[in-house]
């Protein structure tokens, strides 16, 4: 699906671009986002180039996938997020940062951002938000906290990351829940 343009206070979600291929190899060479986030490893220039070009241009075609850049209000690139379409109105989110700009509750902005386009009836007009996060992953269950999800449980050894099976943290954000911090997380 084509992304619609969500604008927070700081940031603007939009699409990605090709030329955002360079800030993203560079963001991807980050343990961090190597260790959390499904990518290849090593991340290579060519898969960079593949992500802001074909996966981007895949996601704008397809039914089952919005993928937005996130940027400063300079229109730097700072990450990505998107969101996974599931059947009857529920969807996963994903998201990354670049290190330099963690810190900052940028990305709690902008998940706040997209939470409320998606679950807004003039949005996407989703009634469910699902996260899950490899267990010990603390500063993605933060922002999901943050912004209100629910903390569901821990799945056992529910996600492969290379080729090993981990075990994943779950929570969702339905379109009735408020969006205050919640208690009942493992952090």
């Amino acid at each position: 699906m084509i992304p619609a343009v969500i604008r927070s206070e700081r940031l603007t979600l939009d699409a990605l671009l090709p030329s955002d291929a360079d800030a993203i190899y560079r963001y991807c060479q980050d343990v961090e986002i190597q260790r959390w986030v499904h990518i290849p490893s090593p991340y290579s220039r060519a898969d960079a180039g593949y992500f802001a070009t074909t996966y981007a241009e895949d996601a704008a075609s397809s039914d089952t996938l919005t993928l937005w850049a996130i940027r400063s209000a300079e229109g730097v690139l700072l990450g990505v997020i998107e969101l996974r379409f599931e059947p009857v109105g529920s969807a996963t989110v994903g998201y990354w940062l670049g290190r330099e700009h963690r810190g900052q509750s940028l990305m709690t902005e902008a998940l706040q951002a997209l939470v409320e386009y998606a679950l807004d009836p003039l949005g996407l007009d989703l009634v469910r938000i699902h996260w899950n996060a490899f267990v010990g992953n603390f500063s993605s269950a933060h922002v999901a906290r943050g912004n209100g999800f629910h903390f569901e449980g821990t799945l056992r050894q529910s996600i492969v990351h290379r080729d090993h099976r981990v075990d994943a943290w779950e929570a969702s954000l339905l379109r009735s829940d408020d969006r205050e911090r919640q208690d009942g997380w493992p952090l």
